[in-house]
């Protein structure tokens, strides 16, 4: 049967008349099992993610290998992400979620025995990335395909919303937490830490109703499925235009596992503590807008516009702070904008996307976003190593804002003839 769920009454009381509080979707059982289990997740991920930046500047003091580390990482999503979407389309997206999990906490363990025994290499390092990637070109699409399963059409944009958080909570403890591990116990903890968290997220999978998804058509194992992802996005411009933004502002913008650490390291010449601190605070500033935009009901062309310009205006902001500490504080509106233009525009691509094709075109919008990031990274790190690390923020914020304003132009000429 190619339906997850076979109770229509289900499906209703998913989606309640009436604009959806800023909380609602939390008043679901499974989004809130799912959001639990991806936040605790989340927070192992972020501990590792520093672990692993600290662990490529401390082998080679230089920006362009951490570049190369984070491109290996996300360069599987670039290349795998679109028949990715066609599996997240094809199976069971809760099953597949356990599996991806499974493996990347097998992973991490990988890592953490190979750093505590002191046969870390850059090699190792880089071959290990590349492994999670190809976990990650899975795992991506289908977290944000179950999403329309959990909560269903009515709250879906509170829910991705809410969703968006997670990052940002985890990253406000993640990197403090892995900062104050490496500097007083090494950085295997938190490749072990990590590990234990994906236990967590498996358990709270298995423990999610399957009677209370709402119904997703699967796609079937015909030949074409992919191509039909691609025509669906290509005849479609409300989808097709998010997906272009984000792969320009995830090229040039959102590479802050690269950027962050490199402007702690070699424009403050502090160390791994300061890194975590950092990339923690702009956590809070990140939580404060997806909050915010949770109770918003945004316009795919004028809330998507409005929210690129503020992007691009903090990065560029951000660029020019004297100081650790004013760089610290500038952070948050960053962290703010950050995640306001990441929901805004997950929420355009999935409203304007029909049920059926929602793994297929997230994996695309996923792609944009993750898949752009081996291209940023390398770019942002040999940026680094031949001139500053403040260039890479200052010309983020360039394309964000560009993005902004073309954005709203095509809006205002859209609105032209219907005003004639």
């Amino acid at each position: 049967m190619n339906n997850i769920t076979r109770t229509p009454a289900r499906t209703a009381r998913a989606t309640p008349p009436g604009a959806p509080g800023r909380f609602a979707a939390f008043g679901n059982r499974n989004f809130r099992l799912f959001f639990i289990g991806q936040t605790i997740s989340s927070v192992g991920s972020w501990a590792q993610s520093l672990a692993v930046s600290w662990l490529v500047l401390d082998l080679t003091d230089r920006s362009d290998q951490l570049g190369i580390a984070m491109a290996l990482q996300f360069l599987p999503m670039l290349l795998l992400g679109a028949p990715a979407g066609v599996l997240a389309d094809r199976i069971d997206n809760r099953k597949l979620l356990v599996a991806t999990s499974t493996a990347s906490g097998l992973l991490a363990v990988a890592f953490g025995v190979v750093v505590a025994t002191g046969n870390v290499t850059i090699w190792w390092i880089y071959a290990l990335a590349t492994l999670l990637g190809l976990v990650l070109a899975v795992e991506r699409p289908t977290m944000q395909a179950i999403l329309f399963q959990l909560v269903g059409p009515g709250l879906l944009p509170n829910a991705v919303a809410a969703n968006g958080t997670i990052a940002s909570v985890s990253r406000l403890i993640g990197p403090a937490v892995a900062g104050a591990l490496i500097a007083t116990v090494g950085a295997s903890i938190c490749f072990y830490v990590n590990a234990a968290s994906y236990l967590v997220v498996i358990a709270a999978l298995l423990t999610i109703r399957t009677r209370d998804l709402v119904a997703r058509p699967l796609a079937g194992r015909a030949k074409g499925k992919l191509r039909e992802g691609l025509v669906y996005v290509r005849s479609h411009p409300d989808v097709a235009r998010p997906l272009l933004v984000m792969t320009v502002v995830g090229t040039f913008a959102l590479n802050f596992p690269t950027t962050f650490p490199s402007m702690v390291r070699f424009g403050f010449h502090l160390g791994a503590g300061a890194v975590g601190t950092a990339m923690s605070v702009s956590a809070i500033g990140s939580i404060l807008g997806g909050i915010y935009i949770a109770g918003v009901k945004p316009d795919p062309r004028r809330t998507l516009a409005l929210v690129l310009v503020g992007f691009g205006a903090a990065c560029v902001a951000l660029a020019a702070m004297p100081t650790y500490g004013w760089f610290v504080a500038m952070s948050i509106p960053l962290g703010f904008a950050s995640a306001a233009f990441q929901s805004v525009n997950t929420v355009a691509v999935q409203q304007a996307t029909e049920p059926a094709m929602q793994g297929r075109v997230m994996a695309l919008h996923q792609m944009a976003w993750f898949g752009s990031t081996p291209i940023g990274a390398l770019l942002m790190g040999w940026i680094i190593h031949v001139s500053s690390p403040r260039v890479p923020f200052a010309l983020g914020g360039s394309a964000a804002v560009t993005c902004g304003v073309a954005v709203a132009l095509v809006g205002r000429r859209s609105l032209r003839p219907a005003m004639a």
